[in-house]
Formats: structure tokens, sequence, C-alpha cells
């Protein structure tokens, strides 16, 4: 393979890595995803998507973990809820005044690779905070899919 070749399919996947990176577009927590809220250095995240979550029902999982100080937590939570106005399903549990839980469910119109037709589904934005002394171990997810609220609760049980 020559070397212009190589360098084309080093820019294909790279365009694809960004696409698939941005699916949750739209979103105003999207800062921390990107790593703008809270430095990169500080979290872990995870992103897996295609064939391994297909047995979820799911096409997209992406969740970062990382140790957030009041002030940060705030925003976060601030953003969080704000998305959560245009939630069709929303849960939320607080803990002395802080959100400790948060789901939200939205309706998604998904594109088919197949046919490019669209085809429904379900974003979720899900938010999980530990306070621990002086600071919070917070756990953001969002994922995308046909699974269901029931079906993700149950899944998350085992």
């Amino acid at each position: 393979m020559n070397m212009m070749m190589k360098r084309m399919i080093l820019a294909l996947w790279a365009l694809l890595a960004v696409i698939q990176l941005s699916a949750q577009s739209g979103y105003g927590i999207n800062p921390v995803f990107d790593g703008k809220l809270i430095p990169s250095s500080r979290i872990k995240e995870t992103y897996i998507n295609g064939t391994q979550l297909a047995p979820y029902k799911l096409r997209v999982f992406r969740s970062v973990k990382f140790t957030a100080t009041p002030a940060e937590l705030s925003r976060i939570q601030a953003l969080l809820l704000e998305d959560g106005k245009g939630a069709e399903d929303r849960q939320t549990e607080y803990t002395g005044g802080v959100l400790t839980y948060a789901l939200f469910r939205f309706r998604a119109e998904v594109h088919s690779s197949r046919y490019d037709m669209p085809v429904e589904g379900n974003k979720y934005l899900c938010l999980q905070v530990f306070p621990k002394e002086t600071r919070y171990d917070v756990t953001l997810v969002y994922m995308s899919g046909d699974a269901t609220l029931v079906e993700l609760k149950q899944l998350f049980k085992n």
C-alpha cells in the first residue's frame, strides 16, 4: 500500500472516531465528556460501540469517571439538569441537597447505516455521585440504542 493510501485510511479512521465521539452532541453536558470542564488528566474514560453492545441493545456506551470539587460538581449538576428538561423520562435522587443520582431518557432518531432510514431509539444520560469528605466521586454515562429503561435497570442490577 502506498503512502498516500495509508494517509487516506488514517484520515478516514480519524473522521469516524470524531463522528462516533460526538454521538451525544447537542447536550450541555458535553464539555465534561470532552475534558473541557474537568481536565482530561483527571478523567478515566470508557468508550464502546458496535457489535460488543448488541446483546445489550445499545449502539454507544461512553462513560467518564473523576473526582470533582464542590464547585465543579455544582456546574455539572446545573448542565445535566438543564439537559434533563428535554427528557421523556427522568429520575433524580438527592442526598443532603446534592444530586447523587440522575437518569434521563431521550427519544432519538438515528439513521440505519444500511439504508440511511430513520430508526427510533433511546438516548440516556446518567449521573452517579459518591460524596467523599470534601470532594465527590462522579460517574457520568451516555448511552444510545434500542434498550428500554426497564432493560437497562435490569442489566445494571446484574
